[in-house]
């Protein structure tokens, strides 16, 4: 029997563009667009591939493309050679892309059939707006094993997948690949605004069941990337299944290997685990869901958040922490406090996003169900970094999007560039883990003073683009500070640094000229072949 022949594709480029597709305002890198959004050339430049798409093609038997990031004449050559299903994952912003690409398949190549999946598929009466065949909400590799008549048993296999950084301080970098690991889907909390978790109704999908099955995973993909830097991608709450967590962190210890994991947890469930146990686990960045003091979710009652992130700190854990901005119970007032609030944390990387009743969340249908949802805002505009789509009692759209902005300047000018922040929180961890009575984490310190004479570069560099004398003193200052420990910067260091300096200028002039905006690679991957 003839396997039948799958084409799996992200929306096409250009991003971060004003068009009928894009906006300029909504580009496709988590650092740059919400993490370190207004930061300069500061702000690190990464891409991350369709991880979904490649997860499904990997535990999948029929021979299968996936195209990441193609333009629109390569897509539609490649849907040319006549696919039997072409599918296509999707945000809700890139709504228009994906009815272009609908069409455009029905074009070249009509007996295709069409499946829709992402966040995308979310949309109401998505079936009825484009002419697509199926449409897939929730996990994935289920869904398409059963269309194609395969066995719903499978033992899941991770694929090569990475984020690939692209730039930073202006200097282009073509050769940074770190991998990700798919350890499972969603989170089982369920709180009103998250899209995840609503995706796959409230379940805690595990791909990869036991810690020393991840561990082993996480030996294979750093010999396959030359890179310990490793994203745990998918879960939106790691921690959900505490056993497989506390295997991992034993694997880790027992075998005396160094990572730098990065992943998502609950505050509740981080204090729970133990922060010791997160450094000796090799955690070094985590994101954790503040929203907001104002309307405590369960996952952060009797949480004292800025303890909890100074812990981290001191174990040399660098934090994202998320806020959200405009719930109903904001007023003009104390959404100022929140804010206040979430900066005193002095977190390394902050996001500040609208609250966002997605297509497929209880939010959407309360707010839908109120008559709040604005619904002649497109869905290009429907994205948590500019102005919100629904009426709030207290805000107008362009006083929120101001608001937010101050959000995010202020976090960059009162508490620094997050690539100083970084280098400062190793050097916390450093101070704080090589007195520790813990061996583990006196060698987890040593493994982060590997990283010191890189620091002295960069922190001259940026020292010298500051944009305020309050920024250069911060940079004086812990460049003092790491002098102390680790000595000064030689020569040809500081040949280095002058180096980084130009480039940084370079994509100031750049950036003042052509923008800002940079496009992911194209790339193709074949399975099953």
């Amino acid at each position: 029997m003839v396997k039948p022949r799958i084409l799996l594709s992200s929306v096409f480029k250009p991003f971060g563009v004003d068009n009928i597709y894009s906006r300029k305002d909504s580009k496709i890198e988590l650092f740059h667009n919400q993490l370190t959004k207004y930061q300069d050339v500061f702000s690190m430049r990464t891409f991350m591939s369709s991880y979904g798409l490649h997860a499904i093609a990997n535990n999948i038997e029929a021979p299968t493309t996936v195209l990441d990031f193609p333009g629109l004449r390569r897509f539609e050559n490649e849907v040319a050679k006549g696919y039997d299903y072409v599918g296509i994952s999707s945000i809700v912003p890139n709504f228009q892309k994906v009815k272009r690409m609908v069409e455009l398949v029905r074009e070249v190549s009509p007996r295709s059939k069409i499946i829709i999946g992402g966040f995308c598929a979310a949309v109401e009466n998505l079936d009825k707006i484009m002419d697509v065949d199926h449409v897939c909400v929730g996990e994935g590799i289920s869904f398409m094993r059963e269309l194609l008549g395969e066995a719903p048993e499978f033992k899941f296999k991770n694929p090569d997948v990475f984020a690939e950084s692209r730039e930073l301080l202006g200097v282009p970098i073509f050769w940074v690949k770190n991998p990700h690991i798919i350890t499972g889907l969603g989170c089982s909390y369920g709180c009103d605004f998250c899209s995840p978790s609503h995706f796959f109704s409230q379940h805690h999908i595990r791909y990869i069941k036991t810690g020393q099955e991840l561990f082993d995973e996480m030996v294979r993909v750093t010999k396959r990337f030359g890179s310990t830097e490793i994203t745990f991608i998918g879960d939106d709450n790691f921690f959900m299944d505490m056993k497989r967590a506390r295997e991992l962190r034993d694997a880790v210890v027992k075998n005396g290997r160094m990572f730098n994991i990065f992943l998502f947890g609950s505050a509740n469930l981080v204090m729970e685990f133990g922060i010791p146990e997160l450094a000796e686990m090799g955690v070094y960045l985590i994101w954790i869901g503040r929203e907001s003091r104002f309307d405590p979710y369960p996952k952060n009652r009797k949480i004292d958040l800025k303890a909890l992130l100074d812990e981290l700190r001191k174990h040399g854990i660098k934090t994202i922490l998320s806020s959200i901005l405009f719930l109903d119970n904001h007023t003009q007032e104390n959404i100022w406090e929140d804010i206040d609030d979430h900066l005193a944390c002095r977190p390394d990387f902050s996001q500040f996003a609208h609250y966002s009743p997605a297509p497929g969340t209880p939010l959407w249908e309360r707010m839908k169900e109120e008559g709040r949802l604005l619904r002649d805002i497109p869905f290009e505009d429907c994205h948590a970094f500019k102005q919100p789509w629904f009426v709030h009692p207290q805000f107008s759209l362009l006083e929120a999007e101001k608001i937010q902005d101050k959000a995010y300047l202020r976090d960059f000018h009162e508490l620094g560039p997050s690539l100083l922040r970084w280098i400062e929180t190793d050097l916390i961890g450093y101070e704080h883990m090589i007195k520790s009575p813990r061996s583990t984490l006196q060698k987890r310190a040593e493994f982060l003073a590997k990283n010191m004479k890189v620091y002295r570069i960069l922190i001259q560099a940026i020292e010298r683009l500051a944009l305020t004398p309050e920024m250069a003193d911060n940079a004086r200052e812990l460049r003092t500070l790491l002098a102390g420990r680790f000595g000064s910067s030689d020569p040809l260091e500081k040949t280095l640094a002058l180096g980084l300096t130009l480039f940084g200028l370079t994509r100031r002039a750049r950036t003042r000229l052509f923008g800002d905006a940079i496009q992911p690679r194209t790339r193709i991957t074949y399975y099953n072949y």
